[in-house]
């Protein structure tokens, strides 16, 4: 990586590398996890003014990390990046063939997360115009996604599964809500929808849509009712009393 990374840098306006050094070495964070083709698809999001600083790691999944940044007029920016080397890929294709929206997939590694990486922005593109609470989508290139960050000062709000909701009715009710206009005014399903995925601003806020998926999709009903279920489970677990998921389901999908 060394080799790599000592090529990069005499591509690179100097001035720019040292924005991605800046704070927390996190350039040499990126250097040991990400590959030159990741690297320079960074480099020319900031020339895009996309990105400008960058700041810790958000999160570390096992697919991809989310990190802090600035744009270049200051204001606060995710930043997903899936890794190439790690990701499961086959797994990827798997669901990405059951999309109807991709009528080819990549067979290769490096092709499959860059489609993943795109449907994502694509699903974030659907659900944020159809008004659903999700971060507004600001660009993308290959296995890179930019995205509206979701808290305040750089600070993330919590995840559902760390913060219990002020309000549970109003916040299991929003969800269903944005669940069902996710459903009838975007076309999608979140697929993976648990409050692993919810951020509380206090409002919820749906994210990682990486799994979502066209509701043409044969599997689409089935993973619909797991993420009602999910719902269901969760807030029940706080005490509130909930219709039956098959209930929330038929009233959905009517």
């Amino acid at each position: 990586m060394e080799e790599d990374l000592d090529s990069i840098l005499k591509k690179l306006d100097r001035r720019k590398v040292e924005r991605l050094e800046k704070d927390s070495e996190i350039y040499k964070i990126m250097a040991r996890v990400f590959d030159t083709s990741t690297l320079l698809t960074i480099y020319r999001l900031i020339n895009r003014g996309v990105f400008d600083v960058f700041y810790g790691i958000i999160s570390a999944g096992k697919e991809a990390n989310i990190y802090c940044a600035l744009d270049k007029n200051g204001n606060y920016v995710a930043a997903k990046i899936y890794r190439i080397a790690t990701s499961d890929f086959k797994n990827m294709r798997h669901y990405l063939v059951g999309d109807t929206r991709f009528k080819r997939v990549p067979e290769d590694r490096r092709g499959v997360v860059y489609t993943w990486t795109s449907r994502e922005f694509k699903n974030l593109q659907q659900a944020y115009e159809a008004g659903v609470p999700v971060p507004r989508p600001i660009d993308h290139e290959k296995n890179v996604l930019a995205m509206e960050f979701i808290g305040e000062g750089g600070v993330p709000y919590p995840l559902m599964k760390d913060v219990k909701p002020e309000d549970p009715k109003k916040t299991f009710d929003a969800l269903i809500e944005a669940v069902e206009k996710l459903y009838r005014d975007a076309g999608l399903v979140h697929s993976d929808l648990s409050e692993y995925n919810v951020m509380l601003t206090p409002d919820p806020v749906l994210i990682d849509f990486s799994m979502g998926t066209d509701i043409k999709n044969q599997m689409a009903e089935q993973l619909l009712m797991r993420d009602i279920q999910n719902l269901v489970r969760y807030f029940r677990k706080l005490g509130l009393k909930t219709p039956e998921p098959a209930e929330i389901f038929a009233e959905i999908v009517k």
